[in-house]
């Protein structure tokens, strides 16, 4: 019996955990104004889709993935 790697699932997700993790960071120490700051809350979740989005589509153009689920 082998076993084969999800590549795509494995790829996604260490995607979005990077993208988490450099969110996180870049807004730890950083003194910004309460309006900026309810903004990123507000908008937090379509800024992180439209950086997947940007970075497997990107990630897409120059590797061939057998299974995308």
């Amino acid at each position: 019996m082998s076993m084969k790697a999800k590549e795509y699932v494995i790829f996604s997700e260490a995607v979005e955990t990077g993208i988490n993790t450099g969110w996180n960071r870049a807004f730890k120490h950083s003194d910004m104004s309460e309006e900026v700051r309810k903004f990123l809350d507000t908008h937090e979740h379509i800024i992180k889709e439209n950086i997947y989005n940007s970075v497997t589509g990107q990630v897409c153009e120059y590797f061939i993935f057998d299974e995308i689920e």
